[in-house]
């Protein structure tokens, strides 16, 4: 094992490989909404289920479209039953978003399906490569979990 790998040797392989995986599991995404939901509707379903409360702005930046786009998209998500739209304190004009049970029971049969597609994927490795893979995966999520949350604290209601 080389020992004088540097940050900038980590950098570049995370910049390789995540595009990767990002693709395998927007994939297994595709294939788990198939029928219910887009990509784009879901990754919109799934940012309202971790941030409850959030407003249309903050779902525009996140999808990085408009905010007509991004409020097309929402009410196309309140129609369907799975968002629940809730009046700001304050200000009657801005609404807050939330997931509803059918839209949290949405997201997990999709997230549950590709789960699956990803397992039966990652079932190729070795226990060795499994275990090392727990180790890196542990690793990226200490370093960039602070990234999350902040993201989430600046969106709170």
């Amino acid at each position: 094992m080389n020992t004088c790998l540097t940050a900038q040797d980590s950098a570049a392989k995370v910049m390789d490989v995540v595009p990767a995986v990002m693709d395998a599991i927007r994939m297994s995404m595709r294939h788990g909404a198939e029928g219910s939901l887009s990509v784009p509707q879901f990754r919109c379903l799934n940012f309202i289920s971790r941030r409850p409360g959030c407003a249309m702005g903050d779902i525009a930046v996140f999808l990085g479209v408009t905010m007509p786009t991004a409020s097309a998209m929402a009410d196309r998500l309140v129609q369907a039953g799975l968002v629940q739209p809730q009046t700001a304190t304050g200000d009657r004009r801005r609404s807050r978003l939330e997931s509803t049970s059918a839209g949290l029971a949405q997201l997990a049969l999709i997230q549950d399906r590709a789960q699956g597609e990803l397992k039966a994927v990652l079932a190729v490795c070795t226990p060795l490569e499994q275990e090392t893979l727990q180790a890196g995966l542990a690793v990226l999520w200490r370093i960039f979990r602070p990234f999350s949350a902040s993201t989430e604290s600046t969106q709170a209601p």
